[in-house]
């Protein structure tokens, strides 16, 4: 018995890793090649350890977060430039300090991005 428990768990490890790795490029190839692009960016930032590192690096990403904002022609963009813009003002005056704006950008890309937002 604690020979068989072993492998069961190893290959119940094994399932639920492939499942979640096919979930996720199921989902990384649901946005528009120009939406995709933004979140190539977007994504690593949002994801990482909120603290002074993660804003330096968002803030640092911010124009190319716009510049690639600007290159999307799939949908509306308008929200989303304002909160980079908002957001960017902000890496100017207080760079440590950016979650509640960068938390507007992320909740832009995703009403941009997806059907009914959320």
């Amino acid at each position: 018995m604690k020979d068989i428990m072993p492998r069961n768990i190893n290959t119940l490890i094994i399932v639920l890793a492939a499942a979640l790795a096919t979930g996720s490029a199921a989902a990384a190839g649901a946005f528009a090649k120009d939406v995709d692009a933004l979140h190539a960016v977007l994504a690593p930032l949002w994801h990482a350890k909120p603290g002074k590192e993660r804003s330096q690096n968002t803030c640092a990403q911010a124009a190319q977060m716009e510049q690639l904002t600007r290159e999307i022609h799939s949908g509306d963009t308008k929200t989303l430039l304002a909160s980079i813009s908002t957001l960017k003002a902000q890496c100017e005056t207080n760079p440590n300090d950016i979650d509640a704006a960068f938390s507007h950008v992320h909740d832009a890309f995703h009403h941009l991005a997806e059907p009914g937002g959320h």
